[in-house]
C-alpha cells in the first residue's frame, strides 16, 4: 500500500470517529459565522470576520510552526541511543509534555479564536481581568480553564486528547520510574505513557482533518498569500 493510501485510508477511518463528526460540526459552524455570514466592517467594535483576519497571519505562522513540530516529534525514535528502559520511559514523559505544550496549546487557541469571532467572552484572570481577542492574550490562560472552556462549548475532543492531570505530573516531576521502565505517580497509580502519547496523536490528526474539511486550511492560505502580495506590492 502506497503513503498516499495509507493517508487516505487514515484519514476514512478518523471520519467514522464520533469525535471528528461533532468536531466539525461546531467548527464548521463557527468557522462559516466568522469568515462567512458575519459582517465585513464594524462601526465601533470589531467584527467577527474582522477579528478572525486579524489574526490571520499569526494563525499562518502558528500551524506552519505546529507542522514542523508535529513532523520531528513523530519522527522521533524514543528507543535511539538509550541502554535502559529508565531512560526510554523518561524521553516520552518529556516528548509528551513537549507535545501538549507546543501542538495541543497551539490547537486549543485556535479553536479558543473560533469561539471568540462568534462573540464568546474568554477572559484573562487576575485583579485586571481583559477580555481577550488575540492569540498573544490567550498566552495568559492556563491549560484547565482553556480545556474547561472548550468543553463547555461542547468541544469535548481536547479533553479527550490531552491529559491534564498527566501533563502536570510530568511538569512538576511528580512520578517515578521504576528499573522495568515502569512509570508511576508519587502516590502510585500508574501513568500509561504510551497509551497518552497514541491518544494524542489520535487527536492531532482529527483537529487536522477538520480544519481540512471545513475549508479551513485553504482560508489561510488564500489570506497568506494575499498578505504576502500586499507587502510585496507596498515594498515596490
Amino acid at each position: 500500500m502506497s503513503q498516499s493510501e495509507v493517508e487516505k485510508k487514515r484519514k476514512d477511518e478518523l471520519r467514522q470517529s464520533q469525535s471528528y463528526k461533532e468536531t466539525k460540526e461546531i467548527l464548521g459552524k463557527l468557522f462559516q459565522n466568522a469568515t462567512v455570514l458575519g459582517d465585513k466592517i464594524g462601526a465601533f467594535l470589531p467584527t467577527r470576520y474582522e477579528i478572525f483576519k486579524r489574526n490571520c497571519m499569526e494563525f499562518y505562522e502558528k500551524w506552519k510552526e505546529a507542522q514542523e513540530i508535529s513532523e520531528i516529534l513523530r519522527g522521533l525514535k524514543s528507543d535511539v541511543n538509550y541502554n535502559n528502559d529508565r531512560l526510554k520511559s523518561m524521553s516520552k514523559m518529556l516528548a509528551y509534555l513537549g507535545l501538549v505544550e507546543s501542538l495541543g496549546i497551539t490547537l486549543m487557541d485556535v479553536a479558543l479564536i473560533f469561539l471568540i469571532a462568534n462573540g464568546k467572552e474568554v477572559h484573562t484572570r487576575g485583579p485586571l481581568i481583559k477580555h481577550v481577542t488575540s492569540f498573544e492574550e490567550l498566552k495568559d490562560l492556563d491549560l484547565g480553564y482553556k480545556l474547561e472552556f472548550l468543553k463547555d462549548e461542547r468541544l469535548n475532543l481536547f479533553k479527550e486528547f490531552i491529559n491534564k492531570d498527566v501533563r502536570d505530573h510530568i511538569a512538576h516531576l511528580k512520578f517515578k520510574i521504576k528499573n522495568n521502565g515502569e512509570i508511576r505517580k508519587i502516590e502510585g497509580s500508574p501513568i500509561h505513557i504510551a497509551k497518552e502519547i497514541a491518544k494524542f496523536w489520535d487527536g492531532v490528526d482529527t483537529m487536522k482533518l477538520v480544519f481540512e474539511d471545513i475549508g479551513f486550511l485553504k482560508w489561510l492560505e488564500v489570506k497568506r498569500n494575499s498578505f504576502v502580495l500586499n507587502v510585496r506590492n507596498v515594498e515596490k
